[in-house]
């Protein structure tokens, strides 16, 4: 009789020991699993429950400039003469090309995102050293294992605030998405450097930069494939100019 009740006594303790653990097995009530999203974005088994699905990631806004900016340069995989049939310029042609480039929900057995973190140098894309950020390629990740959708942001609701545009904090950001993954690294496209920013400031005096990404006649369209930036982005930059380049 002792006995079992000393073993009662004891395993009561130890099931309240391990509910009060934050390191013990994990047991969500009525389905309700609010742990983080831990999925594996560097090309391990993405087969598993991710967890809760952050719908953040926009295709026109996050993913799409980042592949203009560094893919889809002349002769690369741009609309003109892709390499390996591979154009990257828009979201029908990632999707419904000849090769199947992206399963969505599964990162790693997608083809886009396999070259993005390709061990050997020669094989990954694009090659060192212009190769993505781990920010941007988490970005693709994310985009992938959410289901690879098109959303569009152009008609979220969101102002676009251009009443004190400083360089730092609004331009810098969107010459980095936009342009210097041709124009940056060690060999930038025609020479020009825009991860300084006394270049981007030489490009706005002149004129040339407004005039490219507005795709005006007269100038070189910016970025050369892909759609143009939007009217929010033009009105920062000419918002910048306006206020004296600060």
């Amino acid at each position: 009789m002792f006995r079992t009740i000393t073993f009662i006594v004891i395993t009561a303790a130890f099931l309240i020991s391990c509910a009060d653990d934050p390191n013990g097995p994990y047991h969500p009530r009525n389905g309700d699993d609010n742990r983080p999203d831990t999925t594996d974005t560097t090309g391990g088994d993405d087969t598993t429950d991710p967890g809760p699905v952050d719908t953040t990631v926009c295709f026109t806004r996050d993913v799409l400039p980042i592949l203009v900016s560094n893919c889809t340069m002349a002769e690369c995989h741009d609309a003109d003469r892709p390499e390996e049939e591979i154009n990257l310029t828009s979201y029908t042609s990632i999707m419904n090309g000849r090769k199947t480039i992206v399963k969505a929900g599964n990162p790693s057995d997608s083809k886009l995102y396999e070259s993005l973190v390709d061990g050997d140098s020669e094989e990954r894309m694009p090659p060192p050293p212009r190769s993505l950020t781990q920010a941007q390629i988490d970005v693709i990740a994310r985009w992938i294992r959410e289901g690879a959708r098109n959303r569009d942001c152009s008609a979220d609701s969101v102002a676009c605030d251009t009443t004190n545009v400083l360089y730092t904090s609004q331009v810098a950001p969107i010459i980095t998405l936009h342009c210097t993954g041709c124009h940056g690294g060690n060999a930038p496209e025609a020479g020009i450097d825009l991860t300084q920013r006394s270049t981007v400031e030489t490009y706005a005096r002149n004129g040339m930069l407004v005039g490219t990404i507005s795709h005006s006649s007269g100038f070189i369209n910016m970025p050369p494939s892909g759609p143009r930036v939007n009217d929010c982005t033009i009105g920062t930059i000419k918002a910048w100019i306006s206020q004296g380049l600060r």
